[in-house]
C-alpha cells in the first residue's frame, strides 16, 4: 500500500484531443496537396491551350505556300510559350496543331498519368487565313 500518495488512474478519453488534432491536420494537408495539384494541372492545360492557339495563328500565313516553314514556325512559337508541339498538320488551307505543357510538380504528373494517358495536358487548335473582305 502507498502511504500518502494516491495513484492517478488514466481516463479512457485521455489523448483523444491529440488524435483528433492529428487527423484534422492530416486532412487539411491532404486537401491542400489536392488543391495545389489540381491548380497545377489546370495551369499546365491553360499554358498548352495558349501555346496551341498562338502556334496555329503564327503558322497560318505560311500554310499554303510552305507547309514545312509553317510547322517550324509553330514549333518555335510553342517552345517560346513553355510548351512543346506534338503535331502539326496542314489540311487544305488550315493549320491544325497539338501542343502540350508540363505541370510544375512531379506528383501532378503522376496524377495526370493515372487519370489520363499522358503526364502532360495536351490541347489542339486550328487556324486558317480568312478571305479579305471585298470593298464595295
Amino acid at each position: 500500500m502507498m502511504c500518502g500518495k494516491q495513484m492517478k488512474v488514466p481516463k479512457r478519453d485521455d489523448g483523444s484531443v491529440v488524435l483528433g488534432a492529428i487527423i484534422s491536420v492530416t486532412l487539411l494537408l491532404s486537401m491542400l496537396v489536392a488543391a495545389t495539384t489540381c491548380a497545377d494541372l489546370l495551369a499546365a492545360r491553360q499554358k498548352a491551350a495558349a501555346a496551341a492557339d498562338v502556334s496555329a495563328l503564327a503558322a497560318a500565313p505560311n500554310a499554303v505556300l510552305s507547309p514545312d516553314i509553317a510547322c517550324i514556325r509553330a514549333r518555335d512559337i510553342a517552345a517560346r510559350n513553355d510548351a512543346r508541339l506534338i503535331s502539326c498538320e496542314i489540311q487544305n488551307d488550315e493549320v491544325v496543331v497539338r501542343a502540350a505543357a508540363s505541370p510544375r510538380t512531379s506528383w501532378a504528373r503522376w496524377i495526370a498519368l493515372l487519370v489520363g494517358d499522358s503526364t502532360d495536358p495536351a490541347v489542339s487548335a486550328r487556324a486558317t487565313m480568312s478571305e479579305p473582305y471585298a470593298s464595295g
